[in-house]
């Protein structure tokens, strides 16, 4: 390298960075490169490439090196510099050290640049090869940016896609995507999967024409994209092949990602849309402000939803303290109770004015009457009660005339029997009382009577047969 002010500066006489082999091999593997003789004091300073920080560099030359270094770079580099020329006093070998230093250039900026030390025994000089750190830390910036704006994109598709599944589980409507080139289900919700009685999950990337008694030449999806193309098009009338149950389907064409979609809306025609904007609102109102009270549960009992007036029949304070609880924590009779409901309801669909107590959260009872609705036509049936307060029905309530004639009987019996058989025909009188109203509330389901009782199935029979009350064909 010619020593013309362009690339190199020098300060007296070194001949490691002048030998043109030295400094070809310094260009090669550094951007600037600097010998300080043993009092710190720069000698030479070279430059790969001309630039305001170079002219910066060779400005050093003649100058102190620490000089040009904040505090924390200066002990730094002190620490360095005397770990180096202690290994060369013991005579041990010393390979280079790697040391980041920071500048300040002329206009206040901070320039960081990786030196490599080498300590030259033979003279005491100090060889450092700079490597300058701002497009490394330029292009890490870069990558951190791009890190964090994919990051804020998936974060952004997370939430679009959460906006959307809550859109779709939340809606009441009976939605289905379908592939208009392949023809299958690409998603669909639990209202539209209750229609087809299977579950979500084993709808997708089924062929959603399979569903549907054959639409014949033409096909399900020809006819679904040439109804999109038609102005105040009717919907198209489809059989499901499972239930022979009617169907009328709305659809809409799209574009999403290169594919083509079609948005598929399902109505049932004989109970009309599901999304009867005035229906919804009416019943929505209804179980909210209704006077009864009303709560669903799942197939073992347990409570999925409440309205404000079972939660003050109950005395419980919030919706949060129900959900997953079973039913039978509120009944009188527990399991007994709920056993009840659900197989009735779930032979005969319904079970009117069932009569019971209700348990508070006060450990209070209160009579009441429920009448329970079997909703089975979804993939998680649910049962429906609607609970009525009879406290005051079942104060003004007489006994039945049968109990009072038993009564009576028994009262007769005071002067003319002993206490021991008035005792003995109580007990049977009572007993018969306990039956004829387990037999009532049961709607004469005498396994559930039974275990109301706590008798064996056998042993009721025995009791029934005891007092007249099996029919001849019940035997």
């Amino acid at each position: 390298m010619s020593n013309d002010e362009t690339n190199i500066r020098t300060h007296g006489n070194d001949p490691i960075l002048q030998d043109p082999v030295v400094s070809s091999v310094t260009s090669a593997l550094a951007d600037y490169a600097l010998t300080l003789d043993a009092e710190r004091i720069v000698t030479v300073a070279r430059s790969r490439q001309p630039s305001s920080f170079a002219d910066y560099v060779k400005s050093m030359v003649g100058m102190e090196f620490a000089a040009f270094l904040d505090s924390e770079s200066q002990r730094r580099f002190e620490q360095r510099y005397s770990d180096l020329q202690q290994r060369a006093a013991r005579g041990e070998a010393v390979p280079f050290r790697w040391v980041e230093l920071e500048h300040q250039d002329r206009s206040g900026a901070t320039v960081p640049v990786r030196y490599a030390m080498h300590l030259i025994q033979a003279s005491g000089d100090l060889l450092l090869l700079g490597q300058d750190q701002r497009p490394v830390i330029e292009m890490q910036q870069q990558l951190l940016n791009a890190q964090i704006a994919l990051e804020q994109d998936y974060e952004t598709q997370r939430e679009m896609d959460t906006r959307y599944r809550l859109l779709m589980d939340f809606t009441s409507d009976a939605i289905a995507l379908v592939s208009a080139t392949t023809g299958r289900i690409v998603d669909i919700n639990h209202n539209a999967a209750s229609l087809f009685g299977a579950a979500r999950a084993d709808l997708l990337d089924k062929l959603f024409a399979d569903r549907f008694v054959s639409q014949g030449k033409t096909g399900l999806i020809t006819a679904l994209t040439s109804h999109v193309a038609l102005e105040a098009a009717a919907p198209i009338d489809v059989e499901l092949k499972d239930t022979q149950r009617h169907l009328l389907l709305s659809s809409k064409l799209f574009r999403a990602a290169g594919e083509q979609l079609i948005l598929v809306r399902l109505t049932d025609p004989e109970f009309g849309s599901v999304a009867d904007g005035r229906l919804v609102a009416n019943l929505r109102q209804l179980f909210y402000r209704g006077p009864d009270g009303m709560v669903f549960v799942d197939r073992d009992g347990n409570i999925l939803e409440a309205n404000e007036t079972f939660l003050n029949l109950a005395d419980i304070s919030n919706m949060s303290e129900l959900r997953g609880v079973s039913v039978s924590e509120f009944l009188a009779r527990g399991t007994v109770d709920l056993k009840v409901l659900l197989e009735n309801a779930q032979r005969a669909g319904q079970l009117r004015m069932y009569a019971t107590k209700l348990k508070t959260g006060f450990e209070a009872q209160i009579a009441v009457e429920i009448s329970a609705t079997w909703l089975d036509d979804r993939v998680d049936p649910v049962l429906a009660l609607v609970i009525r307060n009879a406290s005051s029905v079942s104060a003004s309530r007489s006994d039945p005339v049968s109990s009072e004639s038993d009564m009576r009987g028994i009262m007769e019996l005071v002067g003319s029997s002993t206490l021991k058989d008035i005792v003995s025909d109580t007990t049977n009188v009572i007993e018969k009382i306990c039956i004829e109203t387990a037999i009532e509330l049961t709607r004469n389901n005498r396994v559930a009577a039974a275990e109301m009782l706590g008798l064996s199935r056998q042993s009721l029979y025995v009791k029934l047969r005891k007092y007249g009350m099996l029919s001849r064909e019940d035997e």
